[in-house]
């Protein structure tokens, strides 16, 4: 008896250290994550912002800054330490296309600027979306 009992304690133990490790292991994604997610939830609001009859362009100003902002943020937070040539390429037209995009700009503009900043965004998952 007391070694079922050992034996349960034991499995409950290497089952409870198993998930603490899992956990960790998975922790180490959340940054990239993270920052994808930011970036897919700000340029989503670029299409409500241009659906409208006039543009709102502070919307649309707002969601510029913060993919421009996170825009800097890709690199490190995918590669970490690493580094992959094709990726930074990416990772540089994003920052290029984004840089083109003036969000003062009138309507018909700002939804071509939008559509290159998601060619953008699609040349780069259709190699590295995980």
């Amino acid at each position: 008896m007391r070694y079922l009992i050992v034996l349960v304690v034991g499995l409950l133990a290497g089952a409870l250290l198993a998930s603490f490790a899992l956990g960790a292991l998975q922790q180490r994604h959340a940054w990239p994550r993270a920052v994808m997610t930011t970036m897919r939830h700000a340029f989503a609001a670029t299409r409500p912002a241009l659906q409208a009859q006039t543009c709102d362009v502070a919307a649309l100003a707002r969601s510029h800054a913060l993919l421009s902002l996170l825009a800097r943020d890709i690199e490190p937070a995918v590669l970490g330490a690493g580094e992959d040539r094709a990726f930074s390429r990416y990772a540089a037209d994003f920052r290029a296309t984004l840089a083109q995009w003036d969000p003062a700009a009138p309507c018909s503009s700002q939804a071509e600027a939008v559509q290159k900043v998601d060619q953008a965004c699609d040349a780069c998952h259709r190699d590295y979306h995980g």
